[in-house]
C-alpha cells in the first residue's frame, strides 16, 4: 500500500467511527417511540432508496 492510500484508508475508518458515535449519541439523546418508527417507514418508501425497506 502506497502512503496516500494508507491515509485515505485511516480517514475513511475515522469517518466511519465518528458517524458511529453521533448516530449513538443521536439515538441515545432521542429515544424511539412507535411514531418515529411510522415516520421511518414513510420516508423510507417515498426514498429513492427504498429498496432497503422490505415489505412484509
Amino acid at each position: 500500500m502506497t502512503q496516500s492510500m494508507i491515509g485515505f484508508v485511516i480517514g475513511l475508518a475515522v469517518m466511519i467511527g465518528a458517524a458511529g458515535m453521533l448516530g449513538r449519541r443521536y439515538r441515545r439523546d432521542h429515544p424511539e417511540n412507535p411514531d418515529s418508527a411510522v415516520r421511518m417507514r414513510e420516508w423510507l418508501d417515498t426514498h429513492h432508496m427504498s429498496w432497503l425497506h422490505h415489505k412484509h
